[in-house]
């Protein structure tokens, strides 16, 4: 156990905590409640010592069953009353609030006692426990790494991340901070009815739940697509009618030959193919009703940033004033290449015509369409280009980049990127496998990596093999050793091979590959300073 201390404070009011630099009365006969022998023998006296040594150490500013935040922070003055104490205290503006959860997390490590009901009553404690340590490992969170873009003040912030790190439950818990913020009391869209209490608008996977299918199973020929109807869909379809506009954006990110028909009162759409004279309803495939779903999020946005771009007094409603974020994942799955370019481009530039208040968090998985993204915004945009003194409504400098990871032991981290230098997938996949190499952490599916690197570094430089880039033996042949092991290990029957130990020989010759790849083409090699 470390020798680290810390103050408890826990209280039933989420309010309690609401007025940083103010005195509150705390029940002097909760003082020391949960609190071991020793240090309860040692402050319980409250003498000027005691004080002074309470008023040096770190406290947890929590509220009963974690309903609110709990705030990082110290007190400042102890005044001793018959039957309370006066506390005055001050959060610390450097530590992010800590979401819900987080304390039940992390009891063991905190000596808090979850089994003795301990986050269920008023009291102050005293507790041996690492604060700066606790909080480290906050950020390594999800809420954790929500806080740390809420934290940001860039206009856009672009995040990529491999498939399965987390961006949607990221988007999710970035929603809750902000509904946290609105103090709404409930964050589903479903039981929020009022536009105007909106501060964040998502497009992710649970926005696609909004949608399902009434297949017609019995007389399997009216199949319809149809529709929870919430605040925004309400809005963009019926007080809107951007029907027609919806479907021009599905049809040109589809080339489809595909008519969408919504009906009279909008909760389902139906679909027909353009020229059959039968016109019976089809089911169209996950892609595209991927597409449409993101054609109908795309409009909103369109009308939304009309709206933020005049003066408040020429609006032509107010439901959007409290807007203060977008947080778009992924849009782009089932998109070929054209079209994800397209979107990219059309994406970038609605961004950056929008409200100088608005925030963008934009994440994918898709290499390409963060690059295109990355590349946009990059650029400026000015408000007449042609005028005698240019106004920008855009600077490259209102984005950043980040890269979000998540590490074996199931915590993330988020790592800004050069906002000036190209996103390239294979140098990332370079990366993974350097701090492997560091970290002694190389595994099977490291091979696989550099199989791959090879596969598209062969393509760029035309030749017809990737063997051709390996070293060469004293024959002038490709290294037979080095092109066993990358077919051995990129080769596995079962997937919990890609796992498996290596010997240490295997481990010597992929170090080997990396070097003499990083030198022999020139392989950038990123660090620390430009992670």
């Amino acid at each position: 156990m470390n020798n680290k201390r810390y103050n408890l404070i826990m209280h039933s009011d989420p309010e309690f905590w609401s007025n940083s630099n103010q005195y509150v009365d705390f029940p002097k006969d909760r003082f020391l409640e949960y609190t071991s022998d020793d240090l309860r023998g040692e402050f319980q006296s409250l003498d000027q010592n005691a004080i002074k040594k309470l008023k040096e150490l770190p406290t947890l500013f929590a509220i009963e069953h974690e309903i609110a935040f709990t705030r990082i922070g110290k007190i400042t003055d102890i005044e001793v009353r018959p039957d309370v104490l006066r506390i005055k205290y001050q959060f610390d503006q450097d530590c992010y609030p800590i979401a819900s959860g987080a304390l039940k997390r992390d009891h063991y490590d905190l000596n808090i006692e979850e089994d003795a009901y301990e986050f269920y009553r008023t009291h102050w404690a005293l507790k041996e426990g690492d604060i700066p340590d606790f909080y480290q490992k906050y950020l390594k969170t999800l809420a954790g790494v929500a806080h740390q873009l809420k934290g940001n003040t860039k206009k856009v912030q672009l995040i990529y991340a491999f498939n399965g790190t987390g961006k949607t439950r990221l988007s999710r818990e970035f929603k809750e901070l902000l509904m946290a913020d609105n103090d709404t009391g409930d964050s589903s869209d479903a039981e929020i009815p009022e536009l105007s209490s909106k501060n964040i608008i998502y497009y992710n996977a649970f926005t696609e739940d909004l949608f399902y299918w009434d297949n017609d199973l019995n007389g399997d020929e009216d199949r319809k697509l149809k529709i929870h109807p919430n605040a925004f869909t309400k809005w963009v379809l019926e007080d809107q009618g951007q029907g027609p506009t919806i479907i021009d954006h599905f049809q040109r990110l589809t080339n489809s030959n595909i008519e969408p028909t919504f009906s009279a009162d909008f909760s389902e759409i139906s679909f027909t193919i353009r020229g059959d004279r039968h016109g019976s309803p089809i089911k169209i495939s996950k892609g595209e009703e991927s597409n449409l779903i993101w054609s109908m999020f795309y409009s909103l946005l369109e009308l939304i940033i009309e709206e933020l771009s005049s003066s408040e007094d020429d609006r032509g409603t107010d439901d959007f004033n409290g807007l203060k974020y977008v947080f778009i994942d992924d849009p782009v799955s089932s998109l070929d290449d054209n079209h994800l370019i397209e979107l990219a481009v059309d994406l970038a530039k609605l961004v950056k015509s929008s409200s100088a208040d608005l925030k963008f968090i934009i994440t994918t998985h898709n290499p390409l369409f963060y690059n295109v993204l990355s590349n946009e915004f990059n650029n400026k945009l000015a408000k007449d280009p042609s005028a005698g003194k240019i106004e920008w409504i855009y600077k490259p400098s209102e984005s950043v980049k980040f890269r979000l990871d998540k590490n074996i032991d199931g915590t993330f981290a988020i790592t800004k990127l050069d906002r000036k230098k190209p996103f390239s997938y294979h140098l990332l996949l370079l990366s993974e496998i350097r701090d492997a190499i560091q970290e002694n952490q190389i595994k099977k599916y490291h091979f696989n990596f550099l199989r791959n690197i090879l596969e598209k570094t062969t393509t760029f430089l035309g030749h017809d093999k990737w063997e051709n880039l390996l070293p060469k033996a004293a024959d002038g042949n490709p290294d037979p050793f080095a092109n066993r092991i990358l077919n051995l290990s990129s080769h596995s029957a079962h997937a919990g091979e890609e796992t498996g130990e290596l010997e240490a020989n295997d481990k010597e010759k992929l170090e080997d590959l990396v070097n003499f790849l990083s030198t022999e083409y020139g392989f950038w090699k990123q660090d620390a300073s430009n992670e």
